[in-house]
């Protein structure tokens, strides 16, 4: 792309002979003046390590030592017989507590486990016996309707109004849509077939 480049210059994309010898031309001039400038940040920076570079060796010093404190420190320490017992002691504490809070946390994971299921079969019965009283009602309720479900002469049909038919409609359980025409026929049909 147009920002790989490696020279100051356009970049060339080589297609012949002369081409790459020119791009190779350039790289080696750009890589030859990198060297230089290079060298010389080197030099300026020698100049002036000079004063640093006592400061340096005091600081490397420095941090050997304190990675060889470290290194006596870490792996190898040695301890008395009471500080063992005493670690001993604090370890079996701690290995009580998480063994007690293990036992308290599945206690509580199975009495919130027990206390779902009894909810669940706590709704699953209330749902059961609902739809039973429900089944029951509904039984109830269409015996009643056919029984309490006046016969309406076709005379009586014709003169009621539609809020009338529809209602006399629903009692029946049938559609209410639509005209008056087609309310009336529909419950004229319904009364002939019931006779």
């Amino acid at each position: 792309g147009k920002f790989n480049k490696r020279g100051g210059g356009q970049r060339l994309d080589a297609q012949s002979a002369e081409e790459i010898e020119q791009r190779n031309e350039r790289l080696a001039a750009f890589e030859e003046e990198r060297a230089r400038r290079r060298a010389e940040e080197a030099e300026k920076e020698g100049e002036d390590g000079d004063e640093d570079g006592e400061e340096e060796t005091v600081e490397a010093g420095n941090s050997k030592k304190k990675n060889a404190e470290e290194e006596e420190k870490g792996p190898v320490r040695v301890t008395t017989e009471e500080e063992h017992r005493r670690n001993l002691a604090k370890l079996e504490a701690v290995r009580k507590r998480r063994e007690e809070a293990e036992k308290k946390r599945k206690e509580m994971e199975e009495a919130a486990a027990l206390a779902e299921a009894d909810a669940k079969m706590k709704a699953a019965a209330l749902q059961e016996d609902s739809d039973d009283e429900a089944g029951n009602e509904t039984k109830k309720k269409k015996k009643s309707k056919e029984k309490a479900i006046p016969k309406i002469s076709k005379i009586e049909i014709k003169k009621m109004k539609p809020a009338q038919l529809k209602d006399a409609l629903k009692e029946r359980g049938l559609d209410i849509q639509g005209n008056a025409k087609t309310l009336l026929a529909r419950l004229i049909e319904y009364e002939e077939n019931r006779e």
